[in-house]
């Protein structure tokens, strides 16, 4: 699959993040023979810049996605003409869930370094409900996209979100510190 174009958009998605002091914390001062780190981003606190870099990546993503769809679903003109409209759909309805999952990320981040029990048990609910519902969201799109594609397709079809979903997420996680 081409993903390059993906990568670059989800970079921004990370620098999005930290442009918001929600990325990594520096790491530990690097041995004598390693590169020095990368300067930390500046800090930009207009909330409306950072919603805008985040929609014009979420955008990129978007597009990026229904590019390796389409190159990877053998879809029919027909099935085209009904799959692409349920596509956006089921994307609007999935950007829900991921400004509910920005939300906790930031939440996470503001509090990862001096964090409670307490507030590590309500993340984790927060989380594992968040993921319930992404899983309920498939159950329910996956019905709707093999009404209008056969069911092989629309499996087809989550599994190529699958993959794509499970690089961006690999690639956002590898960002995030670790709980201190």
């Amino acid at each position: 699959m081409k993903t390059s174009k993906l990568i670059l958009a989800l970079a921004g998605l990370v620098a999005a993040l930290a442009l918001t002091g929600h990325a990594q914390a520096p790491a530990a001062p690097a041995a004598p023979s390693a590169p020095a780190a990368a300067p930390e981003p500046a800090i930009i606190s207009d909330p409306g810049i950072v919603r805008s870099a985040i929609d014009l990546v979420r955008m990129d993503i978007k597009t990026e996605k229904a590019v390796i769809i389409a190159q990877n679903l053998a879809l029919t003109p027909d099935e085209s003409a009904e799959f692409w409209p349920v596509y956006n759909e089921y994307h609007e309805a999935l950007n829900q869930l991921l400004d509910a999952r920005l939300v906790l990320l930031k939440e996470y981040v503001d509090i990862h370094e001096h964090m409670t029990d307490a507030q590590a048990t309500d993340l984790a609910a927060k989380l594992f409900d968040l993921e319930t519902k992404r899983v309920e969201l498939k159950r329910t799109w996956f019905k709707k996209f093999a009404e209008v594609v056969p069911a092989k397709k629309a499996a087809q079809f989550f599994q190529i979100e699958n993959q794509v979903n499970a690089a961006l997420d690999l690639l956002l996680m590898d960002a995030l510190p670790l709980i201190k």
